[in-house]
Parts: C-alpha cells; structure tokens; sequence
C-alpha cells in the first residue's frame, strides 16, 4: 500500500504534466494564428514600401504608391485576418466543402458541382485584360504571403485537423460566383414553383395567388401595377386537403438590402449623400472588411474608403471623395429553365438545329478521412441538366453566372469615377450578381442603375420554364451601356430602392422579375425621404434604424376590431392583458414591444393557416414546390383573403373568425410558455444569432466565438431589417467630399481571430444604432511592407 501511494502521486503529476504541455502547445498555435499589426515585413512581388495602418477597431489604412501594390497588401491583411472565411467562399461555390468537413457536406457539394464554377473561374481567368490580370495576380501574392507569415495556421485549420491550401487566382473568381449562389437562385426553384402552381391551379386562381402588383408598390418612376381580382370559386381538392403542413411558424428571411440618396440640393453637405445597409445572413466573422486604400494613379492620389470583401482586391462599396455608392440585391431575371424535348432514352435533346448529344463531364470530389468519388453532369448548348420536372422532362438552367462575363474587376474603376455618369458607364460592365446600385457624387447628383450583366432576351420567356427547341426563345448576348436602365436626378432629389420592383415600362421589360420582395420596406422608407426637405448623415441614420410597423398597423387593427371582441374577451382573461398591449397608437418592432410580437406572429400564423392545405396539395403535386420562393406576392393575396372572407377557400370545419381565433391562442401560447405575456417582448424572440460557423463544435469556449445573443429591434417589413442571424450586414451614409461626417457599422469586428485585441469592436454601436465614424480613426498599429 505504501508503495502504490507514491506511484499514483507520481502518475498524476506525470498526467498533470503532459495536460499543461499540450495545453501550452494549443495556446501557442491559437496565439501564433494572430496577424501581424506591428513592425515590418518583406513581402516578394512588391514595386515599393507600403504602410498598413490600423485604429483601434482593426480598420485597415493601406498607403501604396500604386494601385497593385495596394493589392498585395489588401491580399496580405485579408490573409491574415481572414483567411477561414476566404476559403469557405471559395469551396462553396467549387462544391469542395466536403474535402474540409467530410461526407456531411457531400449532397451539397453534388448540388453545386452541376455548374462547374471552377472550371468556369479558370476560364474567366485566363480572359482577363492585362490590368485586371496583373491586379489579381498581385491579390494573390499578397493573401498567400500573408498565411505564409502567419506563426501557425488560422486555428479553424487546427479544430478541423486540417492544412489551408494556398490561393489561386482562379479562388477570387470563386469568391464572387459564392455570391451569386448567395443572392441568386442556382437552380430555377422559383420558375419551377411558379410553373407547378400554374399546372396544378385554376388560371384565376394562379392570377390571384401571384399579382403583378399592389398597393404597396413604391417604384422610383411611379409606375403601378394591378392586382387580380379574387376567383368566384375555389376548388374543392385544393382548399379541403388534409395534408401536413409545411409553412414555418416563422417568417423567412429575405436575402436583399436599402439603398437611398438624397440630391445635393437637399442635403446639409451640399454634396449628394447615399446610404445603404446590404442583408445578409451574418456570422462571425463578418462578410465585409474595411478598408481605406490611398495610392497613385496616373499621377493622382487615389482615396477610397468603405468595405471590401475578403478574396477580392476592391472596394466593394464605399467613397472615393467624387462619388459614393451603396447596392442592393436586385430580384431581375437573370436565368431561366428550359424544358428539354429529348429522344426516347433520353441520350439527344432537341435545339433549332436539330438533335444533339449532351456533353458530359467527369467530376471528382475528394471527400474528408474517405476515399473520393467521381459524379457524371451533364449541359447543353444553354446550360447544364438541373433535373426533371413532375412529367418526367429534363431541365436545363440558362444563368448569368455560367457565362464569361459573369465576373471581372471592372468593378476596381468605380475608384477613380468622378461623376453619377461615369458611374453608370462602369456598372454596365462590371462582372457581378446584379445589383441595384445607388450613387451620389460631389457634384450634387445621385442616380440608380442596375450594375452586372443584363441578358437580351428573346421571344416572351416571362418567368415560367419553355421549350427553347424552336428557336422562339433565347438569350442573343448581353445588353451594352447605352442600353442600360437608369435614373438620374430627379426633380424631387430623391431615390430609393429596397429589393421590390424599382421601375416600369421598357426599363422593367429588360430588367424583368426574379421574385421581388413586397414593396413595404420600399414605401417607408420613401415615405420618410418626404417628410423632411433637408437632411443631414444622422437624418438618413434615423431612416435606416425605423422599426415602426406600418404594414402590419392593418393587422392590427383586424385584431382590435374583429377578434378581441368583447364576448371572447370575458371568455379569456390572457385576452384580455394582450389588449393592453395591442392598443397603442404607434406599433413598432422595439426591443420591449409584446404588441408588435403579438400582431407579428398572429400575422405569421394566419399565413400558415390560410395557405398550409394549399402549400401541401402544391407539394404533392410536385416535390419542386416550394411555398419559399413565392412567398412575397402572396401577402398581397393574404390580405385579401383576409379583407373579403371568401366562402369556400377555408375547410368547411371551419370559418374565417374561428380561424382568427384560433390564430391568437397559439401565439399567445406560444408567448406564455414559462412566463407571464408582461416578459414575452418582441427582443426576447428577436434575440441576435451572430456566431461562427464551428463554435458549436468547440465545447465549453465555442460561445467565446460569437457575438453576444442580445435583444435586435427591426424585422422584415420596415427598414430597420434584424433578426437572429440575419439583417444589416453593413450600414454606410456617407456625402462624396464630406467622409469625415459619415457613419459606418459593422455586425462584428474586424478580426477573425478571437484574441485580436478589437475582436467584437464595433458590435455595439451597431446593435445600438450609434453613429460610429466612416473614416478609419487614429492610428494605433502600424506595419510596414518592405519590397525585395
């Protein structure tokens, strides 16, 4: 006994020792992952010194003598603080997230494979003009000298057990297909669900449930569209099904954004202003990574200033001190699906030139700790095979995306514009999702046009599947500058846009619809650009973070007249707190309003209930449907359902008030659940869901990874768009000439890293709505690059 006492001591300290070992050994790799601030580098491929300054919240200040070098310092500090999330862009839309995460990302990757995007990148490449070739090079130098000189890998690589392969030029090609897959559809699924609801409705009824317009519209030129009247019947197999329900409980996100200027003759500066905050999921860390360049060209100092997006060398939106810019998701038709006449074992498909052979391609995919597989796709002179629809045709995908011209860095050009014009002329080059882009200049002007490629289009594709064998239909190449949509200056000085329709007429007919959001957020937000006749940078902040509900206020009001009557009043006494909640004049998505989450969800749930036995007889028809895709237009029809109370579109088991009823017990259930209706605040539903992508898989520390999970204001039907892990990926008001004055917010910080000492700066005044600086502060960290 005497003897085993001594042996366990000198086990445990032996265990106590290799435990501290391998914890010192970890801390070191984390801590050797920070990025260099401070002190000097020699980086090869450099033309001259450059200095990388940052503030304190980890705002890079690059200062180059010319526009390449700049480049290879962007790629240096994007590198180095992000390179983690430059590769999942880049593997995303490769379809190689299974070679980084095993077979859990295996059907996804299969999904991506069909449109080639790497082969594709390579191609785009190698068609690059000199000037855009030698940019990208010099990125490319930078971002893989800057992992070089990182004291050990991004400690993703190391939770993963993996090692970060180097970057090509090919990946920044990438990076911008991942935002297409991100903002576009890659698949056709809306077409598909449009075309199901067409074959397995009535023609009034797919009218009804898909209007061309509403009372919500708020396009920039006026124009109106109509709504479809209401059917006199409803078929008894749709509307009496008994099928699951599908429809979420909670709204779906919609990936977009606002964008608004005011003309010099309104604003405080003089100068134009533009604001613009783009949605998107967001995570940690964030898509975009500020930046200021200052460099040389043509015997000129360059200035720009905004965000930029790690795996590119330009400045995605931003000011250059002559203009200022800002985007927008646009919802245009930018592809289309094609229903294939095929011979009868399919093997041959049908074009104007008669019958040919599908091209097939032989794909690997290397899979994680297993062997890798190989997958057949096959394309067609339009594009590649996405699948069969319910009758058993093959589909193909014509898309923006799978073109040449789908990505370059015309984009780099925008930094030496001057004017609202010149402006226009680039957008109509530039090679990316296309956007709703807003631009105001020094000069006074503003302007909107659509930036990225716009297809010519023949015959009336509109926006249901065809069968392009004929000859009818099809893509004759892309629009040229002259032809581009856009506005500039209008006599009122006003502009806006936020993802619905923007214009009418011949400018609609070349833009087309893809699936525009409702024109709610729209309205507001033009609204409030005609309250006031003058407006400062803090004014446009105050529009941007607007969280009163003016679209649900008719919701409201349906629930104060119809439903809290004074018979179920007596009836339910939980009926009766909620009233009290429900009566105040101004409803809006506050952190502390349990009216607006009464109203919201009710709204929410009435939704679900209204199209759940249509949404499950669609699905059935065909498992393509998807009730996502075509949500928007039917809160137009919602509400006329709500408004009119048709006999025969609800089950006869049921009326509309029962089904209003019923709606208000499940949310204020819903609401109650543990706690008293007082504590169950729109915040407390709302709460933020900002987090890395692996900090789940870290025990105990993960949640050190994320953002604090804090209360948002704002939804989806006003301008301030929050929620959970989606919302305002960026805030930008900025005057051209006037960048002192203007406001920038991120969702998160600058690093990747989460001992960056500005890990999280910035967080809070973007939850809180604080106006904090556009302009990179003072320096606190300076590194510089030393040539060879």
């Amino acid at each position: 006994m005497k003897n085993i006492k001594p042996f366990a001591i000198a086990l445990t300290l032996i265990l106590l020792f290799f435990l501290a070992t391998g914890a010192a050994w970890l801390y070191s790799r984390v801590d050797s992952a920070l990025p260099q601030l401070e002190g000097k580098a020699t980086l090869f491929g450099l033309n001259a010194t450059v200095n990388i300054e940052r503030d304190e919240f980890g705002i890079a200040t690059i200062k180059a003598e010319n526009r390449n070098d700049a480049a290879m310092a962007l790629g240096f500090v994007h590198s180095q603080e992000r390179f983690f999330q430059m590769d999942l862009l880049r593997r995303n839309s490769a379809g190689e997230l299974s070679s980084l995460f095993g077979e859990m990302a295996l059907d996804y990757d299969k999904k991506i494979r069909v449109h080639r995007f790497r082969e594709r990148a390579r191609t785009i490449v190698n068609s690059l003009g000199n000037h855009e070739l030698e940019l990208l090079k010099a990125y490319t130098r930078g971002v893989n000298q800057g992992l070089e000189r990182l004291g050990a890998n991004p400690f993703e690589y190391l939770l993963l057990q993996q090692t970060p392969v180097l970057w090509q030029e090919e990946d920044t090609v990438l990076s911008v297909f991942s935002m297409y897959l991100d903002l576009q559809y890659s698949a056709g699924e809306r077409e598909l669900s449009l075309d199901i609801m067409r074959k397995a409705l009535p023609a009034d009824l797919f009218a009804f449930l898909t209007p061309k317009g509403s009372k919500w519209d708020a396009a920039i030129d006026g124009s109106q569209f109509s709504q479809s009247p209401m059917p006199a019947n409803f078929p008894k197999t749709i509307t009496s099904d008994g099928r699951t329900v599908s429809i979420s409980k909670r709204e779906p996100k919609f990936v977009g954004s606002n964008n608004w200027s005011v003309s010099g003759k309104l604003s405080t500066t003089g100068s134009a202003i533009v604001a613009n905050d783009m949605h998107l999921g967001i995570r940690v860390p964030n898509t975009w990574y500020r930046a200021s360049l200052i460099y040389s060209s043509n015997d000129k100092t360059v200035k720009i200033t905004g965000a930029t997006l790690p795996g590119t060398p330009n400045v995605v939106v931003g000011s250059n001190g002559s203009i200022a810019w800002g985007f927008t998701n646009s919802y245009g038709d930018w592809s289309d699906v094609i229903v294939l006449e095929t011979n009868e074992d399919k093997s041959q498909y049908l074009t104007p030139d008669g019958f040919k052979n599908f091209t097939s391609h032989s794909q690997m995919i290397a899979i994680k700790d297993q062997e890798s597989i190989e997958i057949q796709t096959q394309d067609t002179i339009w594009g590649p095979v996405i699948g069969e629809n319910s009758d058993g045709k093959l589909l193909a995908y014509r898309w923006v995306a799978h073109d040449i011209n789908a990505v370059n860095l015309a984009h780099v050009q925008l930094e030496s514009a001057t004017n609202v014009d010149q402006a226009f002329n680039i957008a109509a080059q530039s090679g990316i999702p296309a956007q709703n882009m807003m631009v105001a200049d020094i000069h006074g002007d503003i302007g909107w046009t659509i930036m990225g490629p716009i297809p010519r289009k023949r015959g009336e594709i509109d926006e249901l599947p065809k069968d392009w064998s004929t000859g009818e239909f099809g893509w004759d190449g892309y629009l040229t500058p002259d032809e581009y949509p856009n506005v500039k200056s209008p006599a009122d000085g006003r502009l806006w846009t936020a993802n619905s329709r923007i214009v009418g007429g011949e400018m609609y007919k070349k833009i087309g619809n893809g699936g525009y959001a409702l024109g709610a957020r729209g309205q507001q937000i033009k609204q409030r650009l005609f309250e006031k006749e003058q407006f400062s940078e803090k004014d446009l902040l105050a529009i941007a973070l607007d969280t009163e509900a003016i679209y649900l206020k008719r919701w409201q009001k349906l629930v104060q007249e119809k439903v809290l009557t004074e018979q179920m009043l007596s009836q339910k006494p939980l009926w009766q707190e909620a009233k009290q909640y429900l009566t105040k004049d101004t409803l809006s998505a506050n952190v502390e309003s349990v009216g607006y989450r009464i109203v919201k969800n009710f709204k929410t749930e009435v939704k679900r209930r209204v199209f759940s036995q249509l949404d499950s007889y669609l699905t059935n028809y065909d498992a393509n449907f998807s009730f996502k895709t075509v949500r928007n237009p039917l809160e137009v029809s919602l509400w006329k359902l709500v408004e009119m109370q048709p006999e025969g579109f609800l089950t006869q088991e049921n009326t509309w008030l029962t089904l209003f009823n019923d709606a208000l017990d499940t949310v204020l259930e819903d609401m109650t659940q543990d706690q008293p209706l007082a504590k169950a605040t729109w915040g407390q539903e709302n709460a933020a869901a900002i987090n890395h992508p692996l900090s789940s898989a870290i025990p105990i520390f993960g949640k050190y990874l994320n953002m604090p999970a804090e209360p948002l204001a704002g939804d989806g039907f006003m301008p301030r768009v929050d929620g959970g892990g989606f919302g305002a990926s960026e805030r930008m008001i900025v005057s051209p000439g006037h960048e002192e004055s203007g406001i920038f917010h991120m969702p998160t910080s600058q690093a990747g890293h989460p001992w960056s000492p500005y890990f999280g700066k910035g967080h809070n005044d973007w939850v809180n709505g604080n106006p904090s600086p556009f302009l990179p502060g003072k320096t606190k960290y300076k590194l510089t690059l030393l040539s060879y």
